[in-house]
């Protein structure tokens, strides 16, 4: 097993040794980068090839040189010299620097997520583009599958193992029942017993004769594959039956030898439960593809994302978004949102559209300027799309962007989402699927404005950016495991972060009119224009902004409730 990375820059040479060579981007110098993601099976060297994103990779430039930390591990030689990331290039190499830090089982799990991350965005997407398949066509299995690649085929029979675990044990204890019981009679009419007090004893018995099994045959030769599998790639599979295995070098003999398929076409006829005969059509698929492998009767496997970060969006966007808005994504202007979904709005006064951007950095990169300028253009082309159709009495039902007696206009939630990798807990071979880790990320935007003053104004955006756990990400989207409990806590987490922005960039003041809303509203309309947004209960939000002179605004409560005697009471307000 290989392990390159994306952009990486590796000799030409290196590549065409393995096959990558029309993959890879070569300058005059001979170096070459593949702009790629996912996995690839090389004929040349009949081995796997994984090209891991480069977010598992940090550079560390604090020193006299620049050094490349993989997987955030500092890997270094028995002298203690710094070892390259191109040192773990034969990642099961018994001098491998990943084997002595413990890191290999993980780099392999790592790898087998990022493949099926980008076979499932090809599913979605067939025809996006991104995608370079390239399959065995001359493998074919008894069932008629010939569009799987080897890998795929090894991940569905450990997803079996894990999906029918329970079965193996039933057809255990139902296969070993009876079995080594004594046969009285036998025992009785051929084994001559020894008188002892009138009573006969018996030192020999005779057993119940066991019938072969096939159904165990069947699974002992799955059960090796397993193990065959654990050894050669790395998988951590753990037979719960005890059978006497055949020794991972006798599997490796089959394929050599071909005898893989052969067993399996004997024994073919022999399965009746569903379950074995999918099982039986695994292991055959198994043994074809490795055997036709073995024997270079196929070509190069490979399934490889040219943008990954396009992969990355699509796995943030099932997360969190909604697929009902997914027209809106694209602009009249022809600039696409990432992610869109509806949520409460910031003011908790109606519904409001939530617009998102994914971003795929590695690690230490800050978000670019074109990019900030972007999203908030996004933001405006939303609001004015609303506003069209709240012209046009065409609203959508509960997004409510402007206040028509104050034009104060609503707040647009809008920010970055950055998959983020804990570099410190993979040095130590773990690694985080199950916990999202969603938290604002340190970098600061300026807001958008005309009015600094004008909290309500159009004009008026905020920015936030937030990390998110890459292996979650990941997780669930391979997994599908994103409900709609889990889209919903991480809009409440996106929306308690906005909240609190606001609440830091603005003082906000609940007014409550005493002499009709309509009355203070044309009272106070040109004077605070901007500065207050009418709320449905009756209720008005008045917002300034708090970073401008504090000596100015100190005695901001005691002024309003002094310019607003008689007629509204005031009092301070936080959003969150």
């Amino acid at each position: 097993m290989k392990i390159l990375f994306e952009r990486e820059v590796y000799d030409h040479t290196l590549l065409e040794k393995y096959g990558l060579a029309s993959y890879a981007h070569t300058d005059r110098e001979n170096k070459s980068i593949i702009p790629y993601v996912g996995y690839f099976y090389s004929s040349k060297i009949n081995d796997c090839i994984f090209i891991l994103p480069k977010v598992f990779i940090k550079v560390d430039d604090t020193g006299e040189l620049i050094r490349k930390i993989a997987f955030g591990k500092e890997f270094t030689d028995k002298d203690g010299d710094y070892l390259d990331i191109y040192s773990i290039i034969d990642a099961d190499s018994k001098d491998s620097p990943l084997k002595a830090h413990g890191l290999d089982k993980m780099v392999f799990e790592l790898s087998t997520w990022i493949y099926r991350a980008v076979h499932r965005f090809w599913l979605r997407h067939p025809d996006s583009g991104i995608i370079k398949r390239e399959t065995s066509q001359t493998v074919v299995s008894v069932n008629g599958d010939k569009d799987q690649t080897l890998l795929d085929t090894i991940l569905s029979l450990v997803q079996f193992h894990k999906d029918h675990s329970n079965l193996f044990t039933y057809i255990s204890i139902i296969n070993s029942s009876g079995h080594n019981k004594i046969h009285w009679s036998k025992t009785i009419s051929k084994v001559l017993p020894i008188i002892q007090d009138g009573n006969p004893y018996y030192v020999e018995f005779k057993n119940k004769s066991k019938v072969f099994n096939y159904d165990e045959e069947l699974i002992v030769l799955y059960y090796s594959v397993l193990q065959y599998l654990k050894n050669t790639y790395m998988f951590a599979v753990k037979p719960n039956v005890n059978y006497v295995l055949i020794r991972p070098s006798k599997i490796q003999s089959m394929i050599d030898n071909g005898r893989g398929t052969k067993l399996l076409r004997k024994i073919r006829r022999k399965y009746f439960k569903d379950e074995l005969v999918q099982l039986w059509k695994l292991l055959f698929a198994f043994f074809s593809k490795a055997e036709n492998i073995k024997s270079g009767k196929c070509s190069d496997e490979a399934l490889l994302a040219s943008t990954f970060d396009r992969v990355f969006e699509d796995m943030v966007d099932v997360l969190v978004s909604h697929d009902l808005f997914a027209d809106l994504k694209k602009n009249k202007d022809n600039k696409r949102i990432d992610h869109i979904y509806k949520g409460e709005s910031l003011l908790g006064d109606g519904d409001i559209f939530y617009i998102g951007d994914s971003k795929y950095y590695s690690d230490g990169h800050d978000i670019d300027p074109d990019s900030v300028y972007k999203q908030f253009t996004y933001a405006k082309n939303i609001i004015q799309h609303n506003i069209d159709l709240q012209n046009m009495k065409l609203e959508i039902d509960g997004i409510r962007y402007r206040d028509n007696d104050t034009d104060g206009y609503n707040f647009t939630p809008n920010f970055f989402i950055r998959g983020h990798i804990d570099l410190d807990e993979l040095k130590d071979g773990k690694a985080c699927y199950n916990e999202d880790k969603l938290r604002p990320h340190e970098q600061e935007f300026d807001a958008n404005y005309h009015f600094a003053d004008r909290p309500f104004d159009r004009d008026t955006l905020l920015l936030q950016s937030y990390n998110i756990n890459f292996l979650y990400v990941l997780a669930s989207y391979v997994n599908k495991t994103h409900t709609s409990e889990v889209q919903n806590r991480l809009h409440k987490l996106f929306r308690r972060d906005l909240l609190r922005k606001y609440d830091t960039e603005f003082d906000f003041y609940m007014v409550t009119p005493t002499i009709g809303k309509d009355n203070f509203i044309r009272k106070h309309f040109y004077e605070f224009r901007g500065q207050m947004y009418s709320l449905k209960n009756g209720d008005i939000i008045f917002g300034f902004n708090s970073q401008k002179d504090e000596t100015k605004y100190q005695n901001r409560l005691s002024d309003l409730q002094g310019k607003f005697l008689g007629e509204a009471t005031v009092k301070e307000y936080k959003l969150c």
